[in-house]
């Protein structure tokens, strides 16, 4: 305890895998972070904390009563554990927890693999933390807070479920302490709402950790309690860009509708200069709700797609069609409003000609990315997946809490091989026209305006040459060869990304 008296609680996200994901804020253990706040707590949160932390980190951990880590994927489990491991050599008095969409159905064995940890917080961790700390204030037992597990007394209890909060205005906003040098762009990441009403098989985040039995699939923060976050973070770090990270910001019915309306009434009444980005579903997408939505400020969307043929969007369990996808693409272009996909172009029992059909389907509506073309399918511990694809005999094995898989068909691997090698230059074109874009996108003056419409036509020669180059890595396969050793596709791939690399150039 520190000597004014005050108890000292750590939150730390380990640090994100950069050729995986982008680096974000932390926003889950941020949420947790404001409601200790609220019980009197100091706190201090590390967003990317490292395996090895510093020597600022150590020491705050020495003197917390309390160490929070959280896991968004589960990919960062290994190093949240370590994390634990050292925590614990210079706090051995704390209580170590851990939690995070990423430790869905793994919280036993993380206990059991990291005697460094106390517990592990079920699902949402806002009120089981706040009861928590009050447990470690008083001195007593946390053996009654639901919504854990626990060690105690040298086993493991489950301590019992915990319902979801369901009124999300009633939560505190979240902790943006230590973030102030983040936010000198003025681009701040926001969630107004948690869950999602499809049941997408892949999809760890719906499918999983924001599904509780009994609560309403898809829960929201009104729109009123998200303009006033959004007129909070501009008075405070001057923020204008914003992006919503939910899993869906329509929510998948009406209530989804009117809120997005409400919300541009809102953000239009309150005369706020903003730009946003959101997340939803293909089947959401309306030309008037988009046009209202422009006018205060949407200029990014993110729609999942998964997949353009049969096989695969029965298995992602989709429920939309390739008909859809287009219209929804077209919409977007004709709203003049970005947008990206969500692609899932190999799974365990991809076949060549699923994968032609993919591509016929991104190079007719010149979509993709090098991220998206490369992406194979996830299957994380515990989803139902794994069963069914071990009936079709694909063979799984585990290293660090991931799942790995060899694709039955050879020509599939060599064919995905081929597109991690010859288009990862593509990667870097992409990600220079993006931060331009980014930039202007800020300010949209009449130069600005006259930039973007550039950056977007190179953008999409981008996109075209990266599909083009895929499609002949796919024809060479097709033909009982190895794309990446075909010379001539090797050369044909880096001609076209040094074209491209001019064109971008000042």
């Amino acid at each position: 305890m520190d000597g004014d008296g005050v108890r000292q609680a750590l939150l730390v996200a380990p640090s994100y895998d950069h050729d995986e994901y982008l680096g974000a804020e932390s926003l889950g253990i941020r949420s947790v972070a404001a409601t200790l706040l609220g019980e009197g707590a100091r706190v201090t949160v590390v967003d990317e904390c490292p395996a090895e932390p510093s020597a600022e980190v150590l020491r705050v951990a020495g003197q917390s009563s309390l160490i929070g880590i959280g896991a968004l994927f589960t990919r960062q489990i290994p190093d949240a554990l370590a994390l634990a491991r050292t925590f614990r050599a210079v706090s051995p008095d704390a209580h170590i927890t851990i939690g995070g969409q990423g430790s869905y159905s793994l919280w036993p064995r993380m206990l059991e693999e990291c005697e460094a940890l106390n517990s592990a917080c079920l699902n949402e961790a806002e009120e089981t933390v706040s009861e928590l700390w009050r447990h470690i204030v008083a001195g007593e037992s946390p053996g009654t807070v639901r919504g854990m597990y626990l060690r105690l007394g040298g086993e493991l209890l489950f301590t019992g479920p915990r319902a979801p909060t369901e009124d999300l205005d009633a939560l505190p906003l979240p902790f943006r302490g230590g973030r102030e040098n983040a936010y000198a762009d003025s681009h701040v990441t926001l969630c107004t709402s948690r869950g999602c009403a499809a049941h997408c098989s892949f999809c760890q985040s719906g499918n999983y950790a924001n599904r509780h039995p009994g609560a309403p699939r898809w829960r929201y923060r009104s729109a009123e309690h998200v303009v006033d976050e959004i007129e909070h973070l501009q008075q405070a770090y001057g923020a204008r860009m914003f992006s919503i990270v939910d899993d869906d910001f329509l929510g998948g019915d009406g209530r989804g509708i009117q809120r997005a309306q409400d919300f541009a009434r809102l953000v239009r009444t309150r005369g706020l200069d903003i730009r946003f980005a959101i997340e939803c579903r293909i089947s959401e997408l309306e030309a008037a709700l988009l046009t209202t939505l422009r006018d205060v400020g949407l200029r990014h969307v993110l729609i999942g797609i998964e997949s353009a043929n049969d096989a695969d969007l029965r298995l992602y369990a989709k429920r939309t069609t390739p008909q859809q996808a287009a219209e929804a693409i077209a919409l977007l272009r004709k709203s003049d409003i970005e947008y990206s996909v969500g692609f899932i172009m190999f799974q365990p029992l991809s076949d060549l000609g699923g994968i032609r059909t993919n591509l016929d389907f991104l190079l007719a509506n010149n979509v993709g990315s090098y991220r998206r073309i490369v992406n194979r399918l996830e299957v994380y511990p515990g989803s139902p997946l794994i069963g069914y694809f071990r009936r079709k005999q694909v063979h799984f094995w585990e290293e660090s809490y991931r799942m790995y898989y060899d694709f039955q068909d050879p020509r599939v691997a060599l064919l995905y091989e081929a597109f991690v090698k010859l288009l990862k230059p593509f990667e870097e074109l992409e990600s220079t026209a993006a931060r331009a874009i980014f930039r202007l996108r800020a300010e949209e003056g009449p130069a600005e305006l006259h930039a973007l419409r550039r950056l977007t036509e190179v953008t999409e020669n981008i996109t075209r040459a990266l599909l083009a180059t895929a499609y002949r890595c796919l024809q060479v396969a097709e033909s009982g060869g190895v794309p990446a050793d075909d010379k001539r596709l090797v050369a044909y791939a880096a001609g076209r990304v040094d074209e491209l690399r001019n064109v971008l150039s000042p």
